[in-house]
């Protein structure tokens, strides 16, 4: 989101963030379908203050372990250890070096570098924080940047426009990319993180039996993909959900 605001796909202070915004911006930008935009709008508004409203600002999100924020970041260091919000090079080389020496990056090395992240947040994180929600949105978030930097099928994606999208927060135009012609859905990204679970070494969390596109769904809307109990930002704030 930050991307999309600093190419003003969305306001570019990031804030008032309605459903209108933010599914243009989503489609203009990156050519994600409606049906997982709103999804994305939904659980970016439980953040806000006050939801009834209907917008929120970026700032909202960086609630730790809410809405969307979580340990194990690809790209930001986790809360315990201070200050999540700026892109951390030393995080993000974690990343890298699995794409070393390869020009696109692929499914199976993607889901062993996402997993790498997991336990280097495991090791040195007492406060480690890991179960079906943030399980899910790691997927979800490695499934999206292989969709709308390389391709929704096949899950190829240059590194160079990884890099560039990550370090630079800005979509890789200069470097050759453009927007995708084949739309990023709730259903190919919940395809995509079955494929990339598979591929991984990585064993569900408990109380998770199986990957669905629905529980995919209800994580980044806010519900717990096991007990279906919708979280917002008060019962989040006391830790009571």
């Amino acid at each position: 989101m930050n991307t999309l605001a600093n190419h003003g796909f969305i306001p570019h202070n990031g804030k008032g963030l309605t459903q209108p915004i933010v599914t243009k911006g989503l489609a203009d930008a990156l050519n994600i379908g409606p049906d997982l935009a709103n999804f994305l709008f939904a659980g970016g508004l439980l953040s806000a203050p006050q939801p009834l409203l209907g917008s929120f600002d970026l700032n909202m999100l960086d609630q730790h372990n809410f809405p969307i924020e979580h340990d194990a970041s690809l790209s930001r260091i986790d809360t315990f250890f201070g200050n999540n919000r700026p892109f951390n090079q030393t995080i993000f080389n974690q990343v890298l070096a699995f794409y070393d020496g390869m020009e696109n990056a692929t499914i199976p090395v993607t889901s062993y570098a996402k997993y790498a992240r997991v336990q280097d947040s495991q090791k040195r994180n007492p406060t480690f924080t890991y179960g079906p929600r943030e399980f899910l949105l790691s997927y979800g978030e490695a499934a999206l940047y292989l969709s709308v930097l390389g391709d929704p099928t096949s899950g190829i994606a240059p590194v160079k426009y990884i890099q560039t999208f990550f370090e630079q927060e800005r979509l890789p135009y200069n470097e050759g990319w453009r927007t995708p012609t084949q739309q990023t859905t709730l259903n190919s990204v919940g395809n995509m993180i079955g494929r990339l679970y598979q591929d991984s070494p990585e064993s569900l969390p408990e109380g998770l039996e199986v990957i669905t596109t629905g529980a995919y769904r209800d994580a980044i809307a806010g519900y717990n993909p096991v007990t279906g109990v919708l979280r917002n930002a008060t019962c989040a704030a006391v830790r009571t959900c």
